[in-house]
């Protein structure tokens, strides 16, 4: 009697001490190895092992460095059966200073009839660790000849871990002939060619500045020049990338017009030809010239006349006839000129010149020439005759009395 009743007894205690949480049997996640700066999906396959149903049953993930759940933690898997099976899927962001290692990740568990969380550890391997910092982008890529301009360089890191230290160098693009004569290149680092910034995590960019300068003799022509970007990753270890960036050197066109004849003067009833002189003070061609001209005074033969091209450190000129009607006034008479062109990267450029030529009356025009008298100047000196007479024919009376 008393062997029976001690394996009753022993048949409760084992099935109490059997008692349990549902178990995360499977824990897999996607990619494999996980990578510093990127999410992965889990996926957690959770079992009721014991004889009997489990209601409400709950997983989370004990979120610790250098994992982040994105979406709900705590989730609700309802009833599982005895022997049941319910899979549940996470999104983890894996922090991008995470190193190349094994990081340990717990599943916790719980239900109604066991409200304690229970743990489960797991582990996650993260690999693929490298900083990769390169030259993504610069603010400048057309310079002319002459010119010293700053540059601003933007670098990404495109790896998969922080970058420290890191250095920028702009290297003098030259070279050495079979003969040991070092050509020298025609767009040069000025100042200073190194910057430096403290570190760049992965994904993020940042942006340095450098000068560079343009020959002034440079061919118009694209060049490259290499840049050096230099970091250590985490482990110390140096690495080195080269990057190449391109620039175009092109010429800047410099259009100026003037009237060639300085004493040009414009009548009153006449068609009177002007020439127009235009010259390029740049050291970029000009093409399709095509000059519109207007004058306020007047109305221009030719409104508009194709010129043609127009080389640097050059002189061209052409012809226009201002017809002025009978009764223009005398004054300055603007001349507008409208130069429509193509610059040395063939885009539609325009130069609007204002120019100025005296305009005179059929009147003023004859009293300027000598060829006739002005009647207002005529009655002017009439006038004042006639005062100065009046007034002493009036003395030589007055005295008479």
């Amino acid at each position: 009697m008393k062997t029976k009743i001690l394996l009753v007894i022993l048949v409760l205690i084992t099935g109490f001490a059997f008692a349990a949480n549902p178990t995360p049997t499977q824990f897999n996640y996607n990619p494999s190895p996980a990578v510093p700066g990127s999410t992965i999906t889990i996926l957690i396959q959770v079992e009721n092992a014991d004889n009997y149903a489990k209601e409400d049953v709950m997983v989370k993930i004990d979120e610790k460095y250098p994992f982040t759940v994105k979406g709900q933690n705590e989730q609700n898997l309802g009833t599982l059966e005895k022997n049941g099976k319910k899979l549940v899927e996470y999104t983890i962001y894996v922090d991008p200073t995470a190193q190349n290692q094994t990081y340990p990740i717990d599943v916790m568990t719980k239900s109604k009839s066991e409200p304690n969380w229970v743990t489960t550890p797991k582990s996650i391997v993260i690999a693929g660790k490298k900083p990769i910092v390169k030259v993504m982008n610069i603010s400048e890529t057309k310079l002319v000849p002459g010119q010293e301009k700053e540059i601003i360089f933007t670098l990404q890191n495109v790896g998969t871990s922080a970058a420290y230290d890191i250095l920028v160098e702009l290297e003098e693009d030259r070279t050495v002939t079979a003969t040991g004569v070092i050509v020298e290149r025609e767009i040069l680092p000025l100042g200073a060619a190194t910057a430096h910034m403290s570190s760049l995590l992965p994904g993020d960019q940042e942006s340095v500045t450098m000068k560079v300068s343009v020959n002034k003799e440079a061919s118009l022509k694209n060049y490259t020049l290499p840049v050096t970007v230099s970091y250590r990753d985490s482990a110390g270890t140096i690495e080195t990338e080269t990057s190449y960036i391109g620039f175009k050197v092109s010429g800047l066109v410099e259009i100026d017009a003037t009237i060639k004849d300085g004493g040009t003067q414009l009548i009153a009833g006449k068609s009177n030809e002007i020439t127009i002189e235009m010259f390029n003070k740049g050291n970029g061609k000009a093409d399709f010239i095509i000059a519109q001209i207007e004058a306020d005074c007047g109305e221009a033969a030719k409104t508009k006349q194709f010129i043609g091209t127009l080389e640097p450190n050059d002189v061209d000129s052409f012809k226009t006839t201002i017809n002025l009607g009978q009764s223009a006034k005398s004054g300055p008479c603007k001349i507008k000129v409208v130069l429509n062109y193509q610059d040395a990267d063939a885009s539609p450029k325009n130069k609007e010149i204002e120019l100025s030529a005296p305009a005179y009356s059929i009147e003023d025009a004859a009293a300027l020439a000598g060829g006739g008298i002005n009647p207002l100047f005529v009655l002017v000196m009439l006038a004042i005759i006639g005062f100065v007479g009046y007034q002493v024919w009036k003395k030589m009376k007055n005295k008479s009395k």
